[in-house]
């Protein structure tokens, strides 16, 4: 076979592959570009019978391979803009809708399996995502690379601009289950396997340039007595050391307040009585529960002084104040909030309170701002005097929105996730959070189905691939691509504060281009490719100046 008749698709933009993409012959050149220190990815799909020997001749790159697979879509998402009603579209629509890249049911190469060997092909078919990692000492200016996948040859014209992303420029938390790790990994949490494999996500987690970790109290295990109530936070030491060693700057904890429950055990998600996280009968306003909140944030403090994290913390003291809060719940919700603000600041007067919320409301009560898009845009004024003012806004997506909002749900194009780090940027945010990096239960798989059940008792259940970007392997987290595409987002946020601090009009007309508004933007992979080797052009001649000046 002649290398012109190899079949197959290949690419480095930010875009999908499916089990179904239209095969051609396959180029025998492919350009990318790159700062000094990025990682770009390339797939490629070639048809094949059989196994295919990989390897890369170059003396600037050496690759980082994976096998992609096939990850299943079982519904489309829905057309709402916030969380109530239709997330996804349980009864199959007539036809796609238009938001979708594909009507559900459907597949999608989006998981990536450490590769170490042989491609081996499914159907007839060999799915190959790599990385290209360069040298500590590459140079500016023009790089070859030749991909070798059996017979077929590739030669990767990579341009390398003279540009440095700055490290960690850019905060990203993704909330993390430890329970999902141990259960998935078939582990006992608390063992040194537990705790090794705790480790391989947190370098996960640094991969996809996360600063912060956040672990969740509401599991009890901290309480000790009741009546009176102690508490021991000890069990945190050694998953707290595990990050901290793993290059994470910030430690972000909580809740102080929880929403309570319904008689059938559901979160009373419309409440106007906050109540103790670790007394949900209680009320935080009361006598009893007042005493126990100083109590829980007494022995906290006490916990963090001794290791010396006290002055690495920031704390959620109850996730969306404001959302699912009937107008006559938002006043006695901001006093209680208030209440538990001044508790926890008594005893941790380093601390920080980072809060996901819809509006501005909470002023005095709220450090890190996190307003989802819709909650941004819908209150851009407000959001946008409080950045004005110094205080830190970031933004954050989840189940919502939906439909033509920009968000990294399995039905959606892949370079959307990325796009949202260009509006942080349009938009001068200054970090984002997400709730889903392996946020499984025991009750699904995220190989056999990728909508995660709602226990909120509010809506359908969550879009595909809301709750993870990661995937549990058999030998430890593995990749999807939407987590490759939330890295280079991250990375591209902190190249474009390069711009806007050196060049602020030039930074908003290139953004402009690609990004308007969170649900108005061009999410044309080959479009962008061609803007963000703009931006490398930008920065490296602006580099130039400042070096001849």
């Amino acid at each position: 076979m002649s290398e012109s008749a190899f079949m197959g698709a290949i690419s480095a933009r930010e875009e999908f592959f499916y089990p179904d993409t239209p095969l051609s012959v396959l180029p025998q050149q492919l350009h990318l570009a790159m700062p000094k220190n990025a990682r770009p990815g390339i797939q490629l799909l070639i048809r094949s019978d059989a196994a295919l020997s990989l390897s890369l001749e170059s003396d600037s790159f050496t690759a980082e391979w994976f096998r992609m697979r096939r990850i299943p879509v079982e519904y489309n998402t829905g057309n709402g803009e916030d969380q109530g009603g239709a997330m996804v579209l349980m009864e199959r629509p007539a036809q796609k809708p238009a938001y979708a890249t594909r009507l559900a049911p459907f597949e999608v190469f989006d998981c990536l399996e450490p590769l170490d060997g042989a491609l081996v092909p499914e159907n007839g078919l060999c799915a190959l995502y790599l990385c290209l990692i360069p040298t500590a000492d590459i140079t500016a200016g023009p790089h070859t690379a030749v991909l070798h996948a059996g017979s077929y040859r590739c030669e990767l014209e990579v341009r390398v601009y003279d540009v440095t992303i700055p490290a960690d420029a850019f905060p990203v938390t993704n909330w993390f289950n430890l329970h999902a790790i141990a259960y998935f990994h078939g582990l006992t949490e608390g063992t040194p396997e537990f705790y090794d494999m705790v480790r391989q996500y947190a370098r996960a987690m640094r991969r996809v340039h996360q600063t912060q970790f956040f672990l969740n109290l509401e599991d009890e295990r901290c309480v000790v007595q009741r009546d009176p109530y102690c508490f021991d936070f000890s069990y945190l030491e050694p998953v707290i050391r595990c990050f901290f060693e793993e290059g994470f700057s910030t430690l972000e904890i909580g809740p102080l307040l929880s929403r309570g429950k319904r008689p059938d055990g559901t979160p009373d998600m419309y409440t106007s009585r906050f109540t103790c996280a670790m007394a949900p009968d209680l009320p935080i306003d009361t006598p009893e529960g007042y005493a126990v909140t100083v109590r829980y944030v007494q022995a906290l403090a006490c916990f963090l002084k001794k290791h010396g994290w006290e002055k690495h913390l920031v704390f959620h003291i109850h996730d969306e104040p404001d959302i699912h809060c009937p107008p006559e719940a938002l006043e006695p919700r901001k006093q209680q909030y208030y209440l538990a603000a001044s508790i926890l600041r008594r005893y941790l007067p380093d601390v920080r309170v980072i809060e996901a919320v819809s509006s501005a409301e909470f002023r005095g009560g709220v450090d890190i701002w996190v307003p989802g898009t819709p909650g941004y845009e819908q209150h851009k004024e407000e959001f946008d005097r409080l950045i004005d003012l110094g205080e830190e806004v970031w933004t954050y997506v989840c189940c919502g929105p939906e439909g033509h909002w920009l968000n990294r749900f399995l039905d959606f194009a892949v370079l959307k996730g990325r796009l949202l780090f260009w509006g942080c940027s349009k938009n001068r945010i200054s970090g984002f959070l997400h709730w889903g990096f392996n946020q499984f239960s025991e009750q699904w798989n995220p190989f056999e189905g990728t909508s995660c059940p709602n226990n909120t008792g509010i809506g359908t259940n969550f879009p595909c691939g809301d709750a993870f970007i990661v995937y549990p392997g058999t030998t430890g987290p593995w990749p999807g691509m939407r987590m490759e595409a939330a890295r280079r987002g991250a990375e591209d946020a902190a190249l474009l504060g390069l711009l806007r601090r050196t060049a602020p009009a030039a930074h908003d007309e290139l953004v402009s281009r690609v990004f308007r508004s969170n649900s108005d933007y061009n999410d044309d992979p080959a479009f962008f490719e061609r803007v963000y080797e703009e931006l490398l052009q930008k920065l490296e001649l602006l580099s130039a100046s400042a070096s001849i000046r």
